[in-house]
């Protein structure tokens, strides 16, 4: 169930929680990272040196991925060439640490620390009732930004990366912690920052070459459950309410027709279908002076006069028709006009003033819009056209 659960309901946004501890204080930091599609989107980035605060600002919504630095935290080198590096290796007791570990070909860049370091914060996350997913130790996860960041030497943390075609091949520790600002996509990064950034780029695409300590807890299990349970619940709820409303509309309907009913019963019908044949009437009558543009609030004549005004000495005019008739009416048929639509036809001896003129015509705040229907030289070569004017 968990597992089909997984895969319809991911996690896609986390919190990278960083802790750099040194002798006498610490540093905190917080990323937020949103996964869209193939994209990773850095939503939040929060730098604190009061605990309180840090902890006042994260948000226990998100899963949180704690990564843990500073003093501590032993970095080191292991060369597979070396039988020393490899005997070291093999009397690690790795039930008691945490590490984070990058493989390449000969080598293994490691970083480690006694495991009541991380379970002194995983115990103080767990009592603010934040989710933890995962832990990550020291910083070599910031060559997974190499690409980026066209160095030879990259700043990660307290330690100095030294690259080759990308690839960490050796390392340092500086005497005094260094200051690095790395620009990744949009966003300028602290040298504490990159390797929070490399974290979580790893969380959501797994590299092969990074190992870790296995972080077994039910916290991922949680999130992926709460968000089925609050989908699942959003979804009762909007259902509910959408069944609620159909409802209460379905009775709203058939309330007023009762109503409607009711009223019909207590009239005759004779007098009720009077009412019905008076308000019809009405009706048409009222559209009638509306179509005929009279409820504007201005006059006809004040568009016919607009209009004639803004005319250039080289245009003349055949015809200016305010409401014109749908067609020509024959005896007996109703009479149909063209509602706030005026035609203009006439001739123009000069095109340079003509499409002057009809830019001037755009000046005119009552002209919702204007179409030029026809536009022809006639013999003596003037032009004539036609314009249809809609009013708003």
């Amino acid at each position: 169930m968990l597992n089909f659960l997984s895969k319809i309901f991911k996690i896609n946004s986390i919190q990278v929680v960083g802790i750099y501890q040194e002798t006498d204080s610490e540093r905190y930091t917080l990323l937020t990272f949103k996964k869209e599609k193939n994209q990773l989107k850095l939503i939040e980035n929060k730098s604190f040196i009061s605990k309180k605060t840090f902890l006042e600002n994260i948000d226990l919504k998100l899963p949180i991925v704690l990564a843990i630095d500073g003093k501590g935290v032993l970095n080191k080198n292991i060369d597979s060439t070396s039988d020393i590096d490899l005997a070291w290796q093999k009397n690690i007791d790795f039930n008691t640490i945490y590490h984070t570990s990058y493989t390449l070909k000969n080598n293994t860049f490691i970083s480690f620390c006694r495991k009541n370091i991380a379970d002194e914060w995983l115990s103080l996350f767990e009592s603010k009732k934040a989710q933890i997913i995962d832990v990550y130790i020291g910083s070599f996860l910031s060559v997974l930004l190499a690409d980026n960041l066209s160095s030879p030497v990259v700043y990660s943390g307290d330690l100095a990366l030294v690259l080759e075609q990308n690839e960490i091949v050796n390392f340092s520790k500086p005497e005094a912690i260094p200051s690095a600002n790395y620009t990744i996509g949009e966003h300028s990064v602290s040298n504490f920052v990159l390797p929070l950034y490399g974290i979580g780029l790893n969380y959501f695409v797994q590299n092969d070459s990074i190992s870790k300590s296995e972080f077994n807890n039910n916290s991922i299990d949680e999130v992926v459950y709460r968000k089925a349970f609050s989908t699942f619940g959003l979804i009762m709820l909007v259902g509910f309410l959408i069944t609620l409303l159909a409802s209460y509309l379905t009775i709203q309907y058939y309330s007023e027709k009762n109503a409607a009913l009711n009223i019909q019963n207590v009239y005759s019908n004779k007098a009720y279908q009077q009412i019905v044949t008076l308000e019809k009437q009405k009706k048409d009558k009222e559209k009638i002076i509306k179509d005929s543009g009279f409820l504007s609030d201005k006059f006809l004549s004040f568009y016919s006069y607009e209009i004639i005004k803004s005319i250039p000495n080289s245009i003349s005019l055949n015809e200016l028709n305010t409401a014109p008739l749908q067609k020509v009416v024959k005896h007996n048929e109703k009479v149909e006009i063209t509602p706030g639509t005026i035609w203009v036809k006439g001739v123009t001896v000069n095109e340079d003033e003509f499409n002057n003129w009809l830019r001037s015509l755009k000046s005119f705040h009552w002209i919702a819009k204007f179409e030029l229907e026809s536009l022809k030289k006639d013999k003596k070569n003037n032009t004539q056209f036609s314009l249809k004017i809609r009013i708003k």
